[in-house]
């Protein structure tokens, strides 16, 4: 095996995509800054995503524990720091940035609260936070729960290394608690169909049927967040606020609902859907 071959997260950055994380956190770390910007990506892997920073006159150090991740990376990023965050930041307790930059990285860590804190006081003046997180209440996780299931899997929302799990609200509790303040919100959108797949999930057509019904929101397509996010000296409660209201962009149009199930299947998920909300009324009424 090569040594590239060796590294799981590699991946081919199309800026012309917007429905894409790498892009969204291309145009959130730089997108609006005529002047170079010298950016800290938190595990680069093979550094296809600083890469695009590079070639457009950034300054990108890479920090990643793989070993083979870290010699790639170091062929197309400025630095490259094989090893943990906390190893490079305590090396070099002057490094100042104007991006850190967490693209699929956090769900990764132990406590990611924890690690954005330690980063925050290596920001400048005016830098900003950029993170893009997967979504687990994406509709096919949702169906899958359904059917009693939790499968981890190689890569996807549900990768085995994968040790905290956020969803839209989950993002903004995260930020609050680090003082960080929402500045943008997009969602990557993925169908229900294409996630089945494309990691074979094996999900159950009527279940799938359910969570289309149920979802008012549409928040179901959502694969991916990514933000980007600046220091805020908000109370807790305003800031939580601030967080919870910032609106949802999407990158691209909802994909189409995923079409399958009978319609006896789909009758019987509203006729369930109109239980469930009769009851909660009776409830709220006291009877």
């Amino acid at each position: 095996m090569t040594e590239s071959g060796a590294i799981k997260y590699q991946a081919v950055v199309d800026l012309a995509q917007r429905n894409n994380s790498h892009t969204m956190l291309h145009e959130l770390a730089v997108g609006d800054r005529g002047s170079p910007q010298r950016v800290l990506e938190v595990g680069c892997a093979s550094g296809y995503l600083g890469a695009s920073l590079v070639a457009r006159g950034h300054h990108v150090v890479g920090v990643d524990p793989d070993p083979a991740a870290a010699a790639v990376a170091a062929r197309a990023l400025s630095e490259v720091w094989n090893g943990g965050l906390d190893d490079y930041l305590a090396t070099h307790p002057e490094a100042r940035f104007d991006v850190l930059l967490f693209g699929d990285v956090l769900e990764h860590m132990v406590d990611p609260a924890d690690e954005l804190r330690r980063a925050l006081p290596h920001l400048r003046e005016g830098g900003r936070v950029v993170m893009s997180v997967p979504n687990v209440a994406h509709g096919s996780i949702r169906a899958m729960l359904l059917e009693g299931r939790f499968d981890y899997d190689e890569r996807g929302i549900l990768d085995h290394t994968h040790l905290r799990f956020f969803t839209r609200e989950g993002i903004a509790r995260l930020c609050t608690e680090t003082g960080l303040a929402i500045e943008h919100l997009f969602e990557v959108g993925l169908g229900v169909a294409e996630i089945d797949r494309e990691y074979g999930m094996r999900l159950r057509p009527e279940l799938v049927t359910a969570v289309e019904l149920l979802d008012d929101a549409e928040s179901r397509h959502a694969f991916q967040y990514v933000l980007r996010a600046c220091p805020s000296k908000l109370s807790a409660t305003s800031l939580l606020e601030v967080n919870l209201s910032v609106p949802v962009e999407r990158t691209a149009p909802p994909p189409h609902a995923h079409g399958s199930g009978t319609w006896k299947q789909k009758l019987q998920v509203k006729l369930w859907r109109a239980l469930l909300r009769s009851i909660s009324a009776r409830r709220h009424r006291g009877l």
